[in-house]
């Protein structure tokens, strides 16, 4: 009965340990741009308010306000029957905390803050009687990705510690969308990003880089596979001003491993000016 209750207490033990590690995220997900083009200038301007999945914990007593939250802006323009431009802006600003428990008691609180611009070119093209388009953009992002943690370890000691670099991004970004005569367009995209990190400047040593599994960040690129649904609606009423909303994962491809946020949740409205324009001038005639 003492080696059952010693290797219970063991399991128990490592356990706990494991379940004290705490991400440093490197990587999150965007709203996925994907304009639902017919003919030669048509347009997409929009504003999504983007938001992950982000839960508040207690550490030492003290309440903190987990987050993971930001805006998107994207454009888009037909230049002509077939053929596209497209550039979007990403901004995220985020949290989490450490696993305060009874073995290690961390009591880090982790902050960060991301931007990145995209720009990007493709094809579409409309079938069965314009109810159905396909297309497939492809195109590079540059940005930023900033970390900054402060707390007190098991050994009483209060540290802070910062990370940051420079993010390329290479994507190519096939999609297929249904359209309905009233308004309505759902879209399946399947969004390929090659992530590289570069200009890498730290305080961490060497030994937590490793631990945190960020000692090989500029190794190689990382690749992540990211599908969305996205959803738009149009009013009768209101011509050329759209409701989307958009549900996207991020699956890393790679073999070496990253902490990176899964999800992207994004909702927000889309306009298309020569429409929105046009419905103007209509109603002024009237």
């Amino acid at each position: 009965m003492k080696r059952v209750f010693y290797l219970f207490n063991f399991i128990f033990l490592l356990t706990g340990l494991y379940s004290c590690y705490t991400p440093r995220y490197v990587y999150s997900p965007s709203a996925i741009n994907v304009p639902v083009f017919t003919k030669k200038g048509d347009s997409k301007l929009a504003a999504n308010y983007s938001f992950n999945l982000a839960g508040n914990t207690v550490n030492d007593s003290v309440p903190v306000k987990a987050k993971a939250h930001g805006y998107d802006l994207q454009a888009a323009w037909a230049f002509t029957n077939h053929w596209a431009v497209q550039a979007n802006y990403s901004n995220r600003t985020e949290r989490n905390t450490g696993d305060f428990t009874v073995f290690l008691r961390d009591s880090t609180v982790i902050n960060y803050n991301r931007d990145l611009t995209e720009i990007g070119a493709g094809y579409f093209k409309v079938l069965n009687n314009k109810q159905a388009v396909v297309q497939i953009f492809a195109g590079i992002g540059v940005g930023k990705s900033a970390f900054t943690e402060e707390g007190r370890y098991q050994n009483n000691v209060f540290r802070n510690r910062y990370h940051t670099m420079n993010i390329t991004k290479l994507f190519i970004q096939p999609a297929f969308t249904i359209r309905s005569k009233k308004n309505f367009a759902a879209t399946f995209s399947s969004k390929n990003s090659l992530v590289f990190f570069s200009k890498i400047s730290t305080n961490y040593s060497a030994t937590e880089l490793d631990n945190y599994k960020l000692d090989s960040l500029s190794y190689s690129p990382r690749l992540f596979w990211e599908p969305a649904i996205i959803n738009t609606f149009g009013f009768k009423k209101l011509l050329g001003i759209q409701f989307e909303f958009q549900m996207g994962m991020a699956f890393l491809m790679s073999r070496r491993f990253v902490d990176y946020r899964a999800f992207n949740f994004s909702a927000g409205l889309l306009f298309d000016l020569p429409k929105l324009f046009a419905a103007g001038q209509h109603s002024s005639k009237n």
